[in-house]
């Protein structure tokens, strides 16, 4: 199940369209079971193909879009390639070890680091992880904002990059994704991404697929526009019910 929208109200992706993602009676149906942040278990093992391809196409006319997924590199069914009209997939690494290792292979890849890390370099904006530049998100060091970071290519939509990106870890259970080996870190699993979230968890189905709603989103976006896919959810294939 797919939720859009068009203008984002939320202070880090003000002014951007954004999405969600979630299985019926499920928030985190659509994420991968081998994700270290979800509190329990999934039955989601492998990516939806038709999904996947819609959502690597579902890019605003001359526009930008991204998105984060658990799922490893290896099990895409393509590359990031820079072309003009492909969303940039970012692997979400479970650590920057793991994040510097993908992007080396060539796989745009971001981490979380917890709370504590900064600590001793408060306004740092710059790490490195096996000789690999990581590269702090610039909103939690300027308070700058998904729509005008990398002067309106966000970091994030940067196909080609050499480096990562770093995100401190926040949210309600901020303490549990700076350890990945607690459970139920997932920045969404509180506050109102979570309620988002939830919501359309409980909605009840339609006969739009997640993959033909994703293309007409899309399409429907002003040219030019900024879309992040997912603040919630993956490309994970949804269990049939039983």
């Amino acid at each position: 199940m797919l939720n859009t929208v068009e203008n984002s109200r939320a202070k880090k992706t003000a002014g951007i369209a954004v999405t969600y993602r979630a299985a019926a009676n499920e928030m985190y149906g659509t994420c991968p079971d081998t994700c270290p942040l979800k509190p329990s278990a999934t039955a989601t093992q492998e990516i939806d193909r038709d999904y996947e391809s819609a959502v690597r196409r579902a890019v605003p006319r001359k526009g930008i879009a991204f998105l984060f997924t658990h799922f490893d590199p290896a099990q895409w069914a393509e590359p990031n390639t820079g072309a003009p009209n492909q969303t940039v997939f970012n692997y979400s690494a479970d650590t920057l070890a793991d994040a510097a290792q993908h992007i080396k292979d060539g796989a745009a890849s971001v981490a979380v680091v917890p709370e504590s890390y900064w600590n001793d370099k408060p306004s740092a904006k710059v790490t490195t992880a096996d000789g690999v530049r990581m590269v702090r998100c610039p909103n939690e060091t300027t308070g700058i904002d998904c729509a005008r970071c990398g002067n309106g290519t966000p970091l994030c939509a940067r196909p080609d990059r050499d480096f990562g990106v770093v995100f401190t870890a926040h949210g309600a259970s901020k303490r549990k994704a700076g350890d990945n080996q607690t459970a139920g870190g997932c920045y969404a699993a509180g506050g109102n991404v979570a309620l988002h979230w939830r919501h359309l968890s409980e909605r009840d189905e339609i006969t739009e697929t997640d993959a033909e709603r994703v293309r007409r989103f899309a399409s429907g976006l002003r040219p030019r526009s900024i879309l992040r896919h997912h603040i919630a959810g993956d490309i994970g294939a949804v269990p049939p019910a039983v």
